[in-house]
């Protein structure tokens, strides 16, 4: 499963990790920010600005509560 989130930061994604199928990557603009077990967890890190990308953590405003606001694709 792939979700996507359109932010004024950049477009992040949650994808299946090819070296490791158990795990999910979050990604912003294609670039690998980090790995995690879901795309939960994946989608809780967006959600506390706790991605790496200092565009989206410094940033202020509303940002999803949860995976369920991503676009499932």
């Amino acid at each position: 499963m792939v979700y996507i989130l359109r932010t004024p930061a950049g477009t992040f994604t949650i994808v299946p990790d090819e070296a490791d199928r158990e795990m999910c990557k979050l990604c912003i603009g294609g670039m690998w920010l980090a790995s995690f077990k879901t795309a939960e967890e994946a989608a809780c890190a967006v959600t506390k600005r706790e991605t790496g990308w200092p565009d989206w953590d410094r940033a202020k405003g509303e940002c999803p509560a949860c995976l369920a606001d991503w676009e499932e694709c």
